[in-house]
Formats: C-alpha cells, structure tokens, sequence
C-alpha cells in the first residue's frame, strides 16, 4: 500500500459535481465497424466548452484529469489502486495543466514529444486537447480549480523545464514505461515511490505557487488518483487554512477546491488495440544448392 493520510471529512466536497453534455451515452462502445461518427456526447471538446461557458472553468492554469481507455491508461489506473481504500482501479490515467483554450501542458506516456527535446524540456510537453476528444478513447475527464495560487502555475512548469534537479521526470517515465510495458522486474512504480509523471508536475508547479495540491500523499509519490482524493475530500483543509478563515468555515469556491467532471467508464477497462496493419510476409522459398 502507497502510505496515505486520510481526510477526516465525513462528506464528500459538494462544490465537485459530474456534468454531463447531452443524453447520457451508453458505457461500452460498439465495435469499431459499427460504430457512429463521434457525437456530441462522446466529443471531450465539446465537454470542456460547455464548462467554459457554463461554470469558467478551463481557464489557463486550472487542472484537467483524463482517464484513458488504452492498455497503457489501463495500466496507469489499476496501478493507482493502492492508492484508494478499497483498492479498486482509479478513473483517471493522466493529469494536466491548461495552457489555453486548444492546449495544456503534461508529460505524456504515450503522446510522444520529439524523443530529441527531452532533456532541454525535462519531458514537459505542450500537448493538443484535440488529442483527447474521442470520449471512446478518453472516457472520463475534469476540470479542477485550486484555491490560493500565488503567481502563475504555467510560469512555474515553464520553469520546471529546466530544472530537473528539482523533478527528473524523464526518469519517472522510463519506470513507468517499464512497467506498462511489462518488462521484465518492474514492478508498480507507486509503490516504489515514483509518482506519475504528468502528476509529479503538476504538484510541483502547484508547490512553486504555494499551494499544496495532495495533502495526504508525498509529493513525490503523486498520481491523478491522489489529486482527485484532493478535491472529493480536503475541502475543509482547504477552507480551513485559507487566510481569514478558521476552523469549521464552510467551504466555498474562493476557499476550496472545486470543479465539474464526466465518468463515462467508472470500471477500468480497455479498447483492444489497433491490429498491426502490415500483413506477415510470405515465406521465402527454400533455398536449394547447385548441383
């Protein structure tokens, strides 16, 4: 197990709240022969549009999760497990920062950056949001908002860049690569204590701006898991140690985390992946000696 602080809330923070867009679509997807072009339901753009326009959220700086449906986003969540209580696969496989309406920066295990731009990025990409619109591909996602920031968050990743003293994140990909890959002695990266790259930054970042985004977990041990356990049950940690609060202050969106979210598959599962699209050669003709 991943040592963890637990919340003493008795409730779950009411400021998180799911948002669907359109009629709830149905949680399996349907073989990819049959299956419609995306609707509006399953577009993750769409998602995050009506968020902007309805709640602001989505704003540079916020925090967006995703819960992928690859073999590899599958991997990242069952391995949070040990970071809930009932030890059952997280929904969310990644997390990143938003950089603007189109954009958001993250460390990506399996959107590539140029292999030749890692070192003098330490491994921080500025990612499309259009690569996560498939809601088939990308099920579940959130826009999170943390109180208290003081500076900008996108100028302390942008820092983070080139300061990987502070956080070797190429290195915790290449954990992490190993064991979504299955090779051979790697074992969960958590439990190990090598976070999630993609949340090791965002926590870190957050710390440069003076808030602490897990209160419950090492920073360096941070997941999307731990970040969502944030925002679902810190509430009143956060209201608490806000300035000008005190004790039992009711928690508000000024005070406390908050956001809206959409869980399209709450069981972690997978899409098989694509078949390899070259066929198998044909067999050579034996060779046969001259006589």
């Amino acid at each position: 197990m991943i040592p963890m602080r637990q919340s003493g809330a008795k409730e779950q923070n009411a400021l998180l709240k799911e948002q669907w867009t359109g009629r709830r679509p149905a949680a399996e997807p349907p073989p990819p022969a049959k299956r419609a072009p995306r609707t509006r339901a399953r577009s993750n753009r769409a998602w995050l549009s009506q968020a902007r326009k309805e709640f602001g959220l989505g704003r540079p700086g916020d925090v967006i999760l995703l819960g992928g449906a690859s073999v590899v986003d599958y991997r990242v969540r069952l391995a949070q497990s040990h970071a809930r209580h009932d030890l059952t696969p997280s929904y969310w496989s990644q997390v990143g920062l938003v950089k603007n309406d189109d954009e958001m920066y993250s460390v990506s295990l399996d959107t590539w950056p140029d292999p030749a731009k890692v070192p003098a990025t330490n491994a921080i990409a500025t990612i499309p949001l259009s690569a996560y619109d498939d809601g088939w591909r990308y099920p579940n996602i959130a826009l999170l908002r943390f109180p208290g920031v003081q500076g900008s968050v996108l100028n302390a990743a942008n820092r983070l860049k080139r300061q990987r003293s502070v956080a070797d994140l190429p290195a915790l990909i290449v954990e992490w690569l190993g064991f979504v890959w299955g090779n051979s002695g790697s074992g969960n990266p958590l439990v190990a204590g090598f976070g999630v790259p993609s949340a090791v930054l965002v926590e870190i970042a957050f710390g440069l701006v003076q808030v602490e985004l897990t209160p419950g977990l090492a920073s360096a041990s941070s997941c999307p898991e731990a970040i969502w356990q944030s925002v679902k049950w810190w509430q009143e940690f956060y209201a608490a140690t806000a300035p000008g609060q005190t004790e039992g202050s009711a928690p508000t969106i000024e005070t406390s985390p908050w956001g809206r979210y959409v869980t399209r598959q709450k069981l972690a599962s997978y899409l098989d992946p694509d078949p390899d699209p070259e066929p198998d050669p044909e067999p050579e003709p034996e060779l046969v000696p001259a006589t």
